[in-house]
């Protein structure tokens, strides 16, 4: 079976490599061992789109000497609220993404690897998940912001086109923009949708918040 890791777990590497270079990979791990191949676990290439088989999760080594603790990570995933998140375990937690039970919130782990050595992250098994777009980790890294100032309904231009890039992929099941630099009626409800499962206001604005809800 040809398999690969999916892009978006890709990405957060690369922007973890970056901002700790020198980390331990020691625990790093994507493709599951033999243990996880007799076992149901996104670390399994069960997920495929087009024809192309995918693996949903990787582990990032806990290494505060080296740059990267994993207690931050957490934290800033958990602040980013990445709508790619499916849920992450840590230090013998579980949390949800937004479609899981009680999301962003930290419930009692009890799986048979306590998670104390490496974090593990596992992504939605849409579209989402092959998304390249920066992960936002507040109080970890920061990606420079792709638009300046607020969008609401009138407004045009390319950054109205990035917006509505970013929630057709966010939302693939709810959401269908068509790309034209507008903010109209569509757009606007596409956002408050993504408001509206983050608990912010729901107002069609994008101001910081929603922003960094879409790391935009």
């Amino acid at each position: 079976m040809s398999w690969k890791v999916a892009d978006s777990l890709d990405q957060l590497r690369a922007q973890l490599n970056e901002h700790a270079p020198d980390r331990s990979t020691a625990s790093d791990g994507g493709i599951g061992d033999e243990d996880h191949q007799n076992r149901s676990s996104d670390h399994n290439p069960w997920w495929s789109l087009a024809g192309q088989h995918y693996v949903t999760a990787r582990d990032f080594t806990h290494d505060p000497g080296g740059g990267l603790d994993c207690h931050e990570l957490a934290d800033a995933l958990r602040a980013g609220r990445d709508q790619r998140v499916k849920y992450v375990i840590w230090n013998e937690r579980i949390m949800a993404g937004a479609g899981g039970p009680a999301p962003w919130q930290w419930r009692d782990y009890n799986g048979p690897n306590p998670h104390t050595r490496h974090l593990h992250l596992s992504v939605v098994p849409d579209a989402r998940a092959l998304s390249r777009i920066p992960w936002l980790l507040p109080g970890l890294t920061s990606a420079p912001s792709r638009i300046v100032g607020v969008l609401r309904r009138g407004s045009r231009g390319p950054e109205v086109g990035e917006l509505q890039r970013v929630l057709n992929a966010w939302y693939p099941h709810d959401v269908a923009l068509q790309v034209d630099d507008v903010f109209g009626e569509a757009t606007e409800d596409a956002v408050k949708l993504a408001q509206q499962r983050a608990g912010l206001v729901v107002d069609g604005v994008v101001g910081p918040r929603t922003r960094a809800l879409l790391n935009l």
